[in-house]
């Protein structure tokens, strides 16, 4: 194959190699390509817009941290993220779906929750440094903006953190689409979709059963209401369940493909 001894697959031996050494192997597939910058950058783009929207309808909004919280995150938890979300996975299983190297893969002496788990990790490093950048911008407009009161550290910690776990959710399901699909676009397109799906289930009352709207949900984006003790949990229970579905559904089709451990 033409591809880098870095970039492949790990090649086929007689002992199971550690699991640190296929994140590893993931990760230098994330950095060689330019999608890894986007998760850096979106946030930027994202508070630019949500900041632009909130000046220009301060006369019917309540100047406020909580207000400019929802007018940037309705952007990045509706659209970007998840379609970019979409996009890493289709990145992530797009080297297996090349040549040979699915085949490749099936010899690999691997325990098969190896190959979707170390997949998810790279993505949740990715997630974690979009949220950490809606973190830093929001607070960085706020400031620029003049907006009133003190800044909710708590509060949009806690957004924050209940974000990113919403966010496994979506990208564990991505996975096993961009596993099973060849298609790069085909599985952005549904995680688009999913987004806006996401936001029509939360308003029927259906956000805690479709994993599309858990991001949203954990980030409060688009209510002030503070969330209780309840919604807390249900979100972190959902999330991971969704998360644990997915790995299951993973290892059982990979172990149908024959992937399997000495």
């Amino acid at each position: 194959m033409s591809q880098s001894a870095a970039s492949r697959p790990l090649p086929a031996s007689t002992s199971t190699p550690p699991f640190a050494s296929y994140v590893s192997a993931e990760l230098i597939k994330m950095r060689r390509a330019p999608l890894w910058l986007v998760f850096l950058l979106l946030p930027g783009v994202s508070a630019l817009l949500g900041s632009a929207n909130y000046a220009m309808n301060l006369g019917a909004l309540t100047p406020g941290w909580e207000n400019l919280w929802t007018q940037q995150t309705i952007f990045v938890c509706y659209f970007f993220l998840p379609a970019l979300v979409g996009a890493a996975a289709s990145h992530l299983w797009r080297l297996e779906h090349q040549g040979s190297n699915w085949n490749e893969l099936m010899v690999m002496p691997v325990p098969t929750w190896y190959v979707h788990g170390a997949k998810l990790v790279v993505c949740a490093a990715c997630m974690l440094v979009a949220f950490v950048g809606i973190l830093v911008f929001y607070a960085a407009s706020g400031l620029a903006l003049g907006v009133p009161g003190a800044f909710p550290v708590g509060r949009v910690i806690e957004y924050v953190a209940l974000g990113w776990l919403g966010s496994l959710a979506i990208a564990a399901i991505q996975l096993v689409i961009s596993m099973v699909v060849r298609s790069f676009a085909a599985p952005v397109g549904i995680a688009l979709a999913g987004g806006v799906a996401g936001l029509m289930a939360t308003a029927g009352g259906l956000g805690y059963v479709f994993p599309y709207s858990l991001m949203q949900m954990g980030m409060n984006s688009n209510t002030l209401v503070e969330l209780s003790v309840a919604n807390i949990v249900n979100i972190a229970v959902a999330s991971v369940a969704w998360v644990g579905l997915a790995l299951i559904v993973a290892t059982a089709y990979l172990r149908r493909s024959d992937i399997h451990a000495n």
